[in-house]
């Protein structure tokens, strides 16, 4: 064994101490608030939790570059440290989290809503898979001091972590009560939720980080342990295959069970594993010599040398190669497992479970007999090893044991979103938490886009005071907002519902001049009356006369409308403010004034829906003016009351053929997160807006994207600008409705979102024929 290994394991190894408490059993000595605990080997260890990446449904291009980059992070490891890889399989509280995300009554007359949606919450999550994935990676290194150990740890994490961006996941280094809190989850399962530590409560009390994190008991016999009332067991991978799959690890690690499975990894120097393998092949060499030379002196001269001397010079010289030619390293690695359950009969399944699936790989794992504390000690994250069962690997043979599988949406307080394809558990979306919360709903007629922003509008609805606003082409939100207490607000030249273009609230302007900002609005109007375009001239009088009809309001006359502008332009001498007054008398005192009367609808309900389905082709582009500038208004009027507006537009593609209100909603796109706004987008033409320079880069910048069923053309552009591989969008083809592909910030998750039927709430929601 190199002299560097044989050092670092001597460091390792800890004096043997003799059992007297539970805390004895621990072997932590010493805790620092930032993280860094103090080993009973006298190493200083810090964890860090690594963001899951999709691996499992990867493209094998994708698997390659993944693979080829976790083998140059193990690259990159100190060889004066040990590194513990950790997946950890951990159970939730099933009704815990249910009863989290349900949404309390109110008794404002929706509480049977509330009821249907609680008990769809209810069963969703006791049918998940109720177990959470994570990875750790342990850092341990012998340093003297303190100080000394956090300079590493910060060298290391900062070079791992550039490694892990580049394969689309990230680190989040643990501090004491994080690391603590994991270790609790562990001893004290099923009491997850009654962990609490205050460091400096601790301190000023005497009591010991310990107190707060080992179980009521500990019992450990030759094959396995009692903890508290949970028993386990600590098993070792003994022997390797050949050639193993990259999905070993994923597969042992499938069991709803909690459990944890560890990898150690102690890098050796370049130089020293070269002098090693020489040394090792040497031998080899001279045994196959002198086996020879006795061959010849029993005149056997014929010889072929035994297979087993060849292989071992085979294997020999293929280790010095990837060492000195393909830029791999030496490793020395242990794999353990430790698993719980909740009888010694369901222990004993698990193991047998466990055992079966490492002989489908061709390994071999056993129980460590007589050492499951050690093993124990070794497979949680703490950063120590006990077991001596290390197997000489190069980089490629650990990078294969991947820990990264899928990546999971569980926002702490995120609304339900539907269940992950992959792993079953639910997904729980807050995006808030997201660079920005632009989104868009992109799938072929009856993929369910409409339904799916109708549940999340119902549980915005039911569980939030924030304001929703609905721009509806096709009169599919009416019932459901009605039903809810909402407003709804027919657009057409026929409908008795009045909106007035010149509605200004406070704030209006982001430049402090909203009278300005204002009349480049009645500007835009303008320009829509006649097809030549507005002259200098006509611009001036334009802003003249709306500046006169605000400073009328500001003495008490009341909110302006177009009707007051057209009287002002009348009351010009220019004959150019005649002809913009005639321009404009259809839409004041002709067929089309919906605009130029007092506002008579509640704009004012915190649920309007405008319904667009029949404005006709000469009103259209001014009420989409007209409602995008309302939209504006209730945005920055919110905003300024510290109230969220979640802005929906359905049929995207209607409205964004529009120039004006398609401009607008791209530059929504960039502001309307400084206003506190949440813009989403509904459309099934997804290829035209992908043709679009404007519309592509809005959805770009889109942190949620939901991918519904997608026709051929419109998968093959979105996988191009999306980055997405051909195996991750296969859930979008032919996809069932309600199910697809969620792109939320960098995760992409396959989701599956179906609803109870026999709800009255399906019955709002769906726009099924017959239903």
């Amino acid at each position: 064994m190199p002299k560097s290994a044989k050092r670092l394991l001597r460091q390792e190894r800890a004096a043997a101490k003799r059992l007297k408490s539970i805390e004895d059993a621990i072997p932590i000595e010493r805790v620092w608030r930032d993280g860094v605990f103090l080993l009973a080997n006298g190493n200083y260890a810090k964890t860090a939790r690594l963001v899951d990446v999709n691996y499992a449904i990867a493209s094998k291009e994708d698997k390659e570059a993944l693979f080829v980059e976790y083998s140059e992070l193990l690259n990159s490891l100190d060889s004066t440290a040990t590194t513990k890889m950790t997946v950890c399989m951990r159970k939730i509280d099933a009704g815990e989290l249910g009863r989290r995300i349900m949404i309390p009554e109110r008794g404002d007359g929706l509480d049977r809503y509330r009821r249907e949606y609680n008990d769809m919450i209810a069963e969703k999550a006791s049918g998940a898979n109720s177990m959470v994935r994570e990875i750790y990676m342990t850092v341990s290194v012998m340093r003297k001091k303190v100080d000394e150990a956090r300079t590493f740890f910060n060298r290391v994490f900062t070079e791992v972590g550039t490694h892990l961006g580049r394969m689309g996941s990230r680190l989040e280094e643990l501090d004491a009560s994080s690391k603590l809190e994991m270790l609790h989850g562990f001893y004290r399962t099923g009491e997850e939720g009654t962990f609490s530590f205050d460091m400096q409560d601790s301190m000023a009390k005497g009591h010991s980080f310990m107190d707060s994190i080992m179980p009521d008991s500990l019992e450990v016999t030759s094959d396995d342990f009692k903890m508290g009332d949970r028993f386990g067991r600590v098993l070792y991978l003994r022997e390797y295959a050949s050639f193993i799959k990259d999905t070993i690890v994923s597969d042992l690690a499938d069991m709803e069970r909690p459990m944890m499975l560890s990898i150690d990894i102690i890098p050796v120097p370049t130089d020293e594993a070269v002098r090693e393998v020489e040394r090792r092949l040497l031998g080899v060499e001279t045994n196959i010599t002198n086996w020879t030379r006795k061959q010849n002196e029993n005149l056997n001269y014929n010889v072929v040398v035994p297979y087993d001397m060849e292989q071992q010079r085979k294997e020999a010289r293929e280790f010095l190669d990837d060492l000195v030619a393909r830029d791999q390293r030496m490793m020395l690695a242990v794999v353990t497992l430790v698993h719980t359950a909740d009888t010694k009969e369901e222990l004993d399944t698990d193991t047998d479970a466990i055992l079966a699936t490492a002989r489908k790989h061709l390994c071999q794992m056993s129980v460590l007999r007589y050492q499951q504390l050690d093993g124990l000690n070794t497979a949680l994250p703490i950063g120590i090893r006990r077991i001596d069962a290390l197997r000489t690997l190069t980089t490629e043979s650990v990078a294969v044991l991947m820990p990264f599988r899928a990546q999971e949406i569980m926002d702490t307080g995120g609304i339900y979103f539907g269940e992950n394809a992959i792993s079953r558990n639910l997904i729980l979306s807050d995006k808030s938490q997201l660079m920005n919360p632009n989104s868009f709903v992109l799938g072929v007629p009856g993929a369910g886009k409409s339904f799916i922003t109708k549940e999340l509008i119902v549980i915005l609805a039911l569980s939030t005071e924030d304001d929703i606003i609905i721009c509806d082409p096709e009169r599919e939100y009416a019932p459901l907002i009605e039903a809810l207490g909402g407003e709804v607000i027919t657009v057409s030249a026929s409908s008795p519902h009045h909106i007035n273009a010149l509605d200004m609230v406070e704030g209006y302007s982001d430049g402090g001049n909203p009278v300005a900002d204002k009349s480049e609005f009645v500007l835009s109007l303008f320009e829509q009356l006649d097809a030549g375009g507005l002259g200098a001239q006509e611009r001036s009088i334009i802003d003249r006369c709306t500046a006169l009809v605000y400073a009328d309001a500001r003495k008490g006359k009341g909110s302006p409308t177009l009707i007051d502008l057209r009287d002002r332009l009348l009351d010009q001498p220019e004959a150019e403010a005649r002809e913009l007054a005639l321009s404009l008398e259809l839409f004041t005192s002709g067929s089309l004034d919906i605009f130029a009367h007092q506002t008579n609808v509640d704009t004012e309900n915190r649920m309007i829906v405008y319904d667009i389905m029949d404005l006709g082709q000469q009103l259209k582009t001014m009420g989409l003016l007209v409602i995008t500038d309302a939209m504006l208004n209730r945005v920055t009027a919110n905003w300024r009351r510290g109230k969220r507006t979640h802005i929906f537009i359905d049929e995207f593609h209607v409205v964004f053929e529009n120039e004006h209100s398609g401009v607008f909603f791209n530059s929504a796109w960039r502001r309307f997160r400084k206003r506190n706004a949440y813009p989403t987008a509904l459309t099934q033409n997804v290829e035209y807006l992908l043709d679009s320079v404007l519309a592509s880069t809005m959805l770009s910048n889109s942190e949620l994207v939901v991918m519904l069923n997608q026709a051929p053309s419109d998968r093959q552009k979105l996988s191009r600008l999306l980055n997405i591989s051909p195996e991750q969008m296969s859930y979008v083809t032919n996809a069932e409705a309600g199910c697809g592909l969620l792109r939320y910030g960098s995760a992409l998750v396959p989701f599956v979102n179906r609803f109870p039927k026999d709800t009255e709430l399906y019955r709002l929601m769906t726009t099924k024929p017959g239903e």
